[in-house]
Order: C-alpha cells, then sequence, then structure tokens
C-alpha cells in the first residue's frame, strides 16, 4: 500500500519532467535550425558576392527581427571579408543567444551556432561594398 502511494507522485513527477525536457529540446532543436539555415544563407550569400557584403548584413538584420533579438547580440564570424577570388572557399559563424522562459522564469540562456559553407563563384565586375560583421 505504501509503495502505491509513494510510486504515483514519482511516476508524475517523471512525466512531468520527461516533458518539459522535451519541450525544451524541441524548441531549441527549431530555434538550431533557424541559425544554422541564416548561417548557409550568409555563406551563399559571400559565396556570390566574393564576401560579406551589405546585404549579407541587411538580411542578417532582418533574420534579428524575426527572431526578436537585437542584432549587437549576435555574434557573426566570416572567413574572409572581401573579394574572394573564384573557387576559394567561404565560411560563415552565426551565434545566437537563446533565451528559454517559462513564464516570467528563466530557465537558461545557450548559445546556438550555425556554420555555412559555400565556395566563391566572384570573377570580378561587380561594385559591391564590404563591411566587417
Amino acid at each position: 500500500m505504501l509503495e502505491k502511494v509513494i510510486m504515483l507522485p514519482f511516476s508524475m513527477f517523471l512525466i512531468f519532467l520527461f516533458a518539459f525536457m522535451a519541450v525544451i529540446g524541441v524548441t531549441m532543436f527549431g530555434q538550431w535550425c533557424s541559425v544554422q539555415n541564416e548561417a548557409q544563407f550568409l555563406a551563399m550569400s559571400m559565396g556570390k558576392w566574393g564576401g560579406y557584403t551589405e546585404q549579407a548584413e541587411e538580411s542578417l538584420a532582418d533574420f534579428a527581427e524575426q527572431i526578436n533579438r537585437d542584432v549587437s547580440s549576435m555574434s557573426v564570424q566570416v572567413s574572409d571579408v572581401g573579394p574572394v577570388a573564384w573557387g576559394k572557399p567561404v565560411t560563415a559563424k552565426l551565434t545566437v543567444p537563446f533565451k528559454f522562459r517559462l513564464g516570467s522564469y528563466n530557465v537558461g540562456t545557450y548559445q546556438l551556432t550555425g556554420i555555412g559553407k559555400s565556395v566563391s563563384s566572384y570573377l570580378g565586375g561587380y561594385d559591391v561594398d564590404y563591411v566587417s560583421p
């Protein structure tokens, strides 16, 4: 009889703990996918234009607005600012702080990192302004 009284709350606790961890995992995976997608987009833009341009900066600002983050809280690292010769690999690494909250309770802040890779197809002739992230 006593084991049933003890087992019921313990079982409920385990079920709620599993559900809580599943919600955190699914939410973080969804956010990581969007960060990875943006990093790949930045790398493809760098491959097209031969470096990190103002268009990539605008795309990053739009992404920050979509996920309700400030651009200054994001960290962008690129392999080369520009111009990068044709055939050279370029990479973009984007790190975004992910603040997980349940109501007013802050569960934690985690850094989600996405890495994008591309190859430069820049042959010259574009009139672009390269910026530093």
